[in-house]
């Protein structure tokens, strides 16, 4: 990014800033920044990770995962 830095008479920038009192006729530091909108700011791309991980999956198992927590418990606790 590229930058200007600059030490200046105060009395010289009156005429383009507003300068309070404390800084009038004293010699000041001056950084000129390039500006950026948030327009111009470029949005990172969001990653998608819809089925990354499809290559682990089991179709013949999909059919029995609504019911295989109630009867996990079930086999756990029957006897207690």
């Amino acid at each position: 990014m590229d930058f200007v830095r600059v030490i200046k008479n105060s009395n010289d920038l009156e005429k383009i800033i507003d300068l309070p009192q404390s800084l009038k006729n004293r010699k000041v530091e001056v950084i000129i920044l390039p500006y950026a909108d948030k327009e111009d700011l470029e949005q990172p791309k969001k990653r998608n990770l819809r089925g990354a991980l499809s290559k682990y999956k089991n179709e013949t198992l999909q059919a029995r995962e609504s019911d295989a927590w109630s009867k996990a418990v079930v086999d756990q606790y029957e006897n207690h």
